[in-house]
């Protein structure tokens, strides 16, 4: 018995040390997690204090631009409104004299351009109607002569063919 006995205080022995370096890693694995999690916290803290601050600094230059932009607007709303009422009648006038010019040059191109476009439709169809009559004919008239030359020709064939 002896040396089973050994053999299990062996074993009590490794089993001991096996779970002291458990626990051992198992408490360094604890640790390595807190720190990581300490870190993350003042990680957050520290970048959620410069995207509080770059926020602010963005909504600051965003209130000074749309400040400037109102300015701007205000003072050229003034200016225009010290304009007199005849400079603007007077522009609107010249816009409408202009436009008025504007579509009579177009409605004058407008029409020379369909009376031009219907004189070239009409010399396209009349020259179409031309060869399709000559291609007509030239056809009758082939026609015609193999009709002669399978069948031959009478007097009265020979007096419609001339």
């Amino acid at each position: 018995m002896g040396k089973l006995t050994d053999d299990m205080a062996q074993l009590r022995s490794n089993i001991d040390i096996t779970r002291e370096s458990r626990l051992s890693e198992q408490n360094a694995r604890i640790f390595n997690v807190r720190s990581q999690i300490s870190d993350f916290t003042a990680t957050r803290a520290s970048n959620g204090f410069q995207d509080a601050s770059a926020r602010a600094l963005f909504v600051k230059n965003n209130a000074t631009d749309v400040n400037s932009l109102l300015s701007a607007f205000n003072s050229n709303h003034q200016a225009l409104s010290k304009q007199g009422r005849e400079e603007r009648a007077a522009f609107v006038n010249s816009v409408s004299k202009n436009t008025l010019d504007l579509l009579n040059s177009f409605n004058v191109e407008h029409k020379n351009m369909a009376e031009q476009s219907a004189k070239e439709r009409l010399d396209f169809i009349t020259e179409n109607s031309r060869s399709v009559t000559a291609f007509i004919n030239n056809a009758s008239q082939d026609r015609a002569g193999a009709h002669a030359v399978f069948f031959g020709t009478d007097k009265k064939k020979k007096a419609l063919l001339a």
